[in-house]
């Protein structure tokens, strides 16, 4: 009996796995990728793009209102709070900012101040209140206290050097976070840089993180931001009767 000989062609019934390169677990990973690539081409802004905003919207900015959750990390106790509290900001002119910070329902208690050359912190459960005279340094305080609210594109361009960091979802939101580096040498004293996260189409932040040379750092997030509230007359830190000056 004669045997057939094989003549080595493959079978038609046979798949050619040198054809399917591509395994289930690399398939997925490339498939992730796309989607990430497209997710950030759908919202990415650029530098320019986001300051341009700030330029425009700048000028109708006259107050604001949020509540706050801010993370303080000090580095040497290698220690976080988390406080939870409320915003109030008020822009008089172009120089004067007044802002009041209310931390009450926390275990450390208390209301800052904001005022120009002074920063007042109230302490409730002790009805006393202390005075900080910040005198040439106002200018910085007013500086980061209006960081992406009310701030001008061209003031931020004036005093950092900006750049794009990537995409994010802060708080369910699709935001753009920039990176700050103080230009002027003393502000760098006080803050090595600062980041901020800004949403699409809007022209403030909903969080912002600033690193000090310590290492130390406060991260806050905002959230039911109100833009253009009514204040009536100037915003103060309000005390009851009975409130006195602590004892320096």
């Amino acid at each position: 009996m004669k045997q057939r000989v094989n003549s080595g062609a493959s079978s038609p019934t046979q798949p050619d796995k040198s054809k399917n390169l591509l395994t289930p677990g690399m398939k997925n990973l490339v498939v992730g990728l796309c989607l990430l690539l497209l997710s950030a081409f759908a919202y990415g802004e650029s530098v320019e793009e986001i300051l341009a905003r700030m330029d425009r919207e700048a000028p109708r900015f006259h107050a604001m209102s949020a509540d706050i959750d801010m993370k303080t990390y000090t580095d040497v106790l290698r220690d976080t709070t988390d406080e939870k509290g409320t915003l109030k900001m008020q822009r008089l002119g172009p120089n004067s900012i007044r802002a009041v910070v209310d931390f009450t329902e926390g275990s450390d208690a208390r209301k800052i101040g904001f005022f120009g050359k002074v920063v007042r912190i109230y302490y409730p459960n002790l009805k006393q209140y202390q005075d900080y005279d910040v005198g040439r340094n106002s200018d910085v305080v007013n500086q980061f206290l209006l960081l992406g609210f009310g701030s001008s594109g061209k003031e931020l361009a004036k005093s950092y050097t900006i750049s794009e960091e990537g995409q994010e979802k802060v708080a369910g939101q699709d935001t753009t976070k920039l990176l700050l580096i103080p230009k002027d040498k003393s502000v760098l004293e006080r803050l090595s840089k600062a980041e901020i996260w800004v949403p699409k189409d809007a022209a403030y932040p909903v969080q912002q993180q600033f690193f000090e040379p310590s290492k130390n750092y406060r991260l806050v997030q905002y959230s039911n931001i109100n833009l253009n509230p009514q204040i009536k007359g100037t915003l103060e830190l309000q005390m009851p009767r009975g409130t006195s000056k602590q004892k320096q």
